[in-house]
């Protein structure tokens, strides 16, 4: 049950809220995103205990950011220009609570998308992320 005392939104709450404006963005042809999606976690009942399964497609990578975002680049540089202007900018989402920090793992996959000349950002807002698409 959730607490509705609570003010500050969960890390959860802010993912959901991205992911929706991400959404329409896309629908809009605006860019296009992918969705990480960890292990999932379930658990059922066995002979009165809890047992906790977790549910994987493929191993996923450690510290990969929640969200990946692909956009047109408005302004593309000249060393680019054999390839007709097209130049894909690439948003690497890290979403955390108000206080939450990242992972060594997720520094550490965080550094080399930067080595790659991808952008990363810790999002903490909706906000935060329209910022950084602006």
């Amino acid at each position: 049950m959730r607490n509705l005392r609570r003010l500050d939104p969960t890390e959860a709450d802010t993912l959901k809220a991205i992911c929706d404006w991400l959404d329409v963005q896309q629908r809009q042809g605006k860019l296009l995103y992918i969705r990480h999606n960890p292990p999932m976690m379930t658990s059922k009942r066995v002979d009165g205990k809890t047992k906790v399964i977790f549910k994987k497609v493929r191993e996923s990578q450690l510290g990969a950011p929640d969200l990946m975002v692909f956009k047109r680049n408005q302004y593309p540089r000249l060393a680019d220009w054999e390839n007709k202007g097209v130049v894909t900018d690439v948003l690497c989402i890290e979403v955390k609570s108000p206080t939450g920090k990242m992972s060594a793992y997720q520094d550490c996959w965080c550094g080399m998308a930067i080595d790659q000349g991808m952008r990363h950002i810790i999002a903490r807002s909706l906000e935060e992320v329209i910022k950084a698409l602006g």
